[in-house]
């Protein structure tokens, strides 16, 4: 988070996060963070980009079942239903020539599905986004 605090306060988003409970995760910590990094990124570019009048991010994380998840949800509009299924896809961008190359969300889901044996996913919500971790 200390990584993108800073941009996400420049471009006036809010970030709430509500750990409902500590949750240990075994894994490698810095691919981790990157996942974390492009997701709020991909919201941060969709938040931009709509212009919603109260730009939110919020993060939640629990334990359910022994297994930790991290629900990340922004208003930034959603993903066309039309591309959403591929989303995880490597180089699939809906971003415009020279501000995205496709790779953020295929990299995250293969850290987190190959690497570390969790599991990844995203919808669409209301006026937003929601992606889910579990691992």
């Amino acid at each position: 988070m200390k990584i993108i605090s800073a941009s996400l306060k420049n471009s006036s988003i809010d970030v709430q996060i509500e750990c409902i409970q500590d949750v240990v995760v075994q894994g490698y910590p810095n691919e981790f963070s990157q996942v974390i990094l492009n997701i709020l990124s991909n919201s941060k570019d969709a938040l931009i980009d709509n212009r919603p009048a109260d730009r939110q991010i919020k993060i939640s994380i629990e334990s359910v079942n022994g297994k930790g998840r991290i629900v990340i949800t922004d208003n930034g509009g959603g993903i066309p239903p039309n591309v959403i299924e591929s989303v995880f896809d490597p180089y699939f961008t809906t971003k415009e020539q020279g501000r995205g190359t496709g790779i953020g969300l295929y990299m995250s889901k293969t850290i987190i599905e190959s690497n570390m044996g969790g599991k990844i996913d995203i919808a669409n919500i209301g006026d937003g986004t929601r992606v889910t971790i579990e691992l």
